[in-house]
């Protein structure tokens, strides 16, 4: 029998993910539970650090490796504690979807550790040529193709993401797609959970 071509092919995204036992986090997944259509398909909280992309199936090994060591290398002896900051909300407009998103602020050191990661996943695509479709890094709220669905959502973040907050990292994953469903494939690094989530689950409440 011959190999379908979607079998030799496999899409990954790499995502920073969260701790999520803190307020901010549990406003941002409340919000998603009531806007964002697909929540209750991936609930898990993550950032985009680099967009979906195609590679041949039997370069997995080669390019897993390969991010680890990288993030191991970046991340030498500094895998404690971190937080990303977001600053306010935005609107992306995707098709005919409108995605409503909390906008992070990446600093210097996360900027240049995508930077070499989206290097790294450029350099194993099926199709070098073309683009990614974006580059930009945003946490997603809300996916709505109703502009007066949008609008109200609109008002209600800017009441409830109207401050500057910050979001616990837990570690940069590598997703895969299979069967049209995005899975956590694995954690490429992680990051040390603060004593103050450990002795008590509010005590990122005022980050």
């Amino acid at each position: 029998m011959p190999i379908k071509i979607e079998e030799m092919i496999t899409k990954y995204f790499l995502g920073l993910t969260f701790y999520s036992d803190n307020s901010f986090a549990r406003s941002i997944e409340n919000f998603r539970s009531r806007f964002d259509t697909k929540f209750h398909s991936n609930s898990n909280l993550h950032l985009a650090l680099v967009p979906s992309f195609e590679i041949e199936a039997n370069d997995s090994k080669k390019i897993t490796q390969e991010l680890i060591e990288e993030l191991e290398s970046f991340f030498f002896e500094n895998t404690t504690y971190q937080t990303l900051e977001f600053t306010g909300i935005d609107v992306h407009e995707y098709k005919k979807n409108k995605i409503l998103f909390l906008n992070p602020a990446l600093g210097e050191e996360l900027s240049l550790c995508q930077e070499s990661l989206l290097s790294i996943c450029k350099s194993y695509r099926v199709d070098k040529n073309t683009k990614f479709k974006n580059e930009k890094s945003f946490l997603t709220i809300g996916r709505f193709q109703d502009p007066i669905e949008l609008h109200n959502a609109i008002e209600l973040a800017q009441t409830e993401f109207n401050e500057k907050k910050s979001l616990p990292f837990k570690s940069i994953c590598l997703y895969s797609k299979n069967k049209g469903v995005w899975h956590k494939e694995m954690d490429l690094i992680q990051f040390e959970k603060p004593n103050s989530l450990i002795k008590n689950s509010g005590g990122m409440d005022n980050a």
